[in-house]
């Protein structure tokens, strides 16, 4: 008796990684701002808490702009918050020294000073990501020139500034921000802050912040980030005018086109490596979610250890899942049916009946799960549950799956009937039964033959039994199958006496093991002589 092969189809519908990007850019998240403050216990008192509370006045409602806060900050602290919150904007507030040392805490709280080089080296690995630090600290100038080096605008101090002017320089700068990050903008946003500190009286003190902008490579790479922020492919002719008007843009500040064209085609490998990160992970959520739903928790797990290794922030992540998980298609019958086909694969058979039961609840005429389910059940022996099903799938006679149709279910009735343990005349006739429903409909099944054969043989109908069983043999094109066949043919033969005939299908079924020893021969010689 052989199993037929079953053929199943996908059926899960996405929207195409293109729509994920778009999504993405579409729910752009808010700028972030790090305000990170140190005030060591041996260092004189600072006002920190009011100088971020009177930015965070400055910004509330305004929802293009968030601000993380890091208070008491040690060196381990700056790098580990940079490199997890990936912020546009970092600001330090508290102390820094005449050497330009920049100071934050020790573990005992005391001042800790870190060389403008040391932290300066930070910023060479977030460049894609900070566009403005803001050092509102004494004597910030030194460490400033330092982080120009990887970023395009960077705010310091000349000297000694008092905390009042220091507030009114980040109320000032905060509220001219424009979300756009643009060095137009943080220039002007600067003034805003010197003339902030103007405006309290205070005539000494504006000219202390400073603006340092990096080098032109470094700030042309920071205008090309920005302007590539709402492309999601980097096609088409409105991206070759993107190219053309930053190209200028790269000439003013004095670059070479050589130098352009580096930046910007960098840049666009960068979109497309990101690109196909998303669809990497997007197709990996989808392919889980063809196996489970909802996700387990070594699902998540594994989903967040490809988002850490294809370098997918949070807020990318949640659009591309959001997207995913608000598609209808995703708790639809097909979905369950396709989630029971990939546990049928990995032999969880329990499982797979779980989840056509699901497909079976979204749609109760679904006879393509009614056959699988059946045939599910029809693999842990659960012969009368697979009986049920094909008995439903026959019912209906609707909403097949490819590779099932009514003819293959009478097929796989027939064998649940004759797999039922022990064996009864009832169980044998409903099988031949099927199984004559199936040469009814399709003369040439030899499989059809050859079982109903096998009933016969059951009730010792010898005669109808060879007739059968000549049938599939004639049909059976498989020479590797014929073999075993003839063995059975002449099993008959012996019940019924007939030398002649058992003399005959002996030589047969040796001819054939014969060519498939040769054949098998042939193929090891190949084998040997490669």
């Amino acid at each position: 008796m052989e199993n037929k092969n079953i053929i199943f189809r996908s059926v899960f519908f996405y929207p195409p990684n293109s729509v994920i990007m778009d999504n993405i850019i579409a729910d752009k998240q808010p700028l972030r701002i790090l305000f990170l403050a140190s005030d060591p216990s041996n260092a004189a008192r600072l006002h920190l808490g009011k100088e971020l509370q009177e930015v965070r006045n400055k910004l509330a409602g305004n929802l293009f702009f968030e601000i993380k806060d890091h208070q008491a900050v040690k060196p381990d602290d700056v790098i580990q918050t940079i490199l997890s919150y990936k912020p546009h904007i970092v600001h330090f507030s508290g102390h820094g020294q005449d050497s330009g040392e920049l100071c934050f805490e020790d573990e005992q709280g005391k001042a800790k000073a870190i060389h403008p080089d040391a932290l300066a080296s930070l910023f060479s690995l977030v460049t894609d990501y900070i566009k403005c630090v803001v050092v509102n600290t004494c004597y910030a100038e030194k460490q400033a020139h330092a982080i120009a080096q990887y970023v395009p605008v960077v705010i310091g101090t000349k000297k000694e500034i008092t905390d009042n002017a220091a507030i009114k320089f980040s109320t000032g700068f905060y509220t001219a921000l424009d979300p756009d990050l643009s060095q137009n903008s943080l220039e002007k946003a600067f003034k805003q802050g010197r003339i902030a500190i103007q405006f309290d009286g205070n005539l000494q003190e504006h000219f202390i912040p400073i603006l340092i902008f990096g080098s032109p490579e470094v700030r042309f790479s920071a205008e090309v980030d920005t302007a590539f922020l709402s492309i999601s492919l980097p096609k088409g002719l409105a991206v070759q005018t993107l190219i053309r008007g930053l190209s200028l843009t790269g000439k003013k500040m004095g670059l070479t086109d050589a130098v352009i064209d580096n930046i910007i085609k960098d840049k666009i490998r960068r979109l497309e490596t990101y690109n196909e990160n998303v669809a990497e992970y997007e197709n990996s959520l989808i392919n889980i979610l063809r196996d489970e739903f909802p996700l387990s928790d070594f699902s998540k797990a594994a989903l967040l250890q490809l988002q850490n290794g294809l370098g997918l922030n949070n807020e990318v992540v949640e659009v591309i899942k959001n997207t995913v998980l608000s598609n209808p298609s995703i708790d639809s019958a097909y979905s369950w049916y396709d989630r029971g086909r990939g546990q049928y694969e990995l032999k969880n058979y329990a499982k797979a009946i779980e989840f056509y039961t699901k497909a079976i609840e979204k749609n109760e005429e679904y006879s393509g799960a009614y056959f699988e389910r059946g045939y599910n059940h029809n693999a842990v022996q659960n012969y009368k549950d697979s009986i049920a099903d094909y008995t439903k799938a026959i019912e209906y006679n609707k909403n097949w799956e490819v590779g099932c149709d009514v003819n293959l279910a009478y097929f796989e009735r027939g064998r649940s009937y004759y797999g039922i343990q022990p064996q009864t005349d009832d169980n044998l006739t409903m099988a031949q039964k099927d199984w004559s429903k199936c040469i009814e409909q399709n003369p040439a099944d030899y499989n059809a033959y050859w079982n109903r054969g096998l009933a016969y043989q059951y009730f010792r109908n010898f005669d109808k039994a060879i007739a059968d069983f000549k049938k599939s043999f004639e049909m059976d094109k498989t020479n590797t199958r014929k073999a075993s066949k003839a063995t059975v043919i002449v099993k008959c033969y012996s019940e019924l006496g007939d030398l002649d005939e058992i003399d005959k299908w002996t030589k047969i079924r040796l001819d054939l093991l014969n060519q498939n020893a040769s054949v098998g021969n042939s193929a090891d010689k190949t084998n040997d002589d490669n």
